[in-house]
């Protein structure tokens, strides 16, 4: 019997956190968090966090945007440019 092996640090492609807005916007926010080193007002275009995160399901991104920035972790600025708020920070020091 084969198994497919997850790929390091992560889960099978296809997989429900993939799918989740919900865990795809605290991923978002954490690399974000990452990428900017935590800096106040850095913007980062949102095509780079695509790019870092392998996001190609653009219904399941837009959704995680949405849900972050109702949530208040993100700043989103003519839907192309993203930067941490105070508590999206915060939220991804937990």
């Amino acid at each position: 019997m084969s198994r497919a092996l997850a790929p390091c640090g992560g889960q099978p492609k296809g997989t429900m956190a993939a799918q989740r807005p919900d865990l795809l916007a605290r991923r978002l926010v954490r690399d974000m968090m990452i990428y900017t080193r935590g800096l106040k007002t850095s913007w980062v275009p949102l095509e780079t966090m695509a790019r870092r995160l392998m996001l190609k399901n653009t219904q399941a991104t837009s959704a995680a945007l949405a849900l972050a920035e109702t949530n208040g972790w993100l700043t989103v600025k003519d839907g192309h440019s993203l930067c941490l708020t105070d508590a999206g920070r915060q939220m991804a020091r937990r």
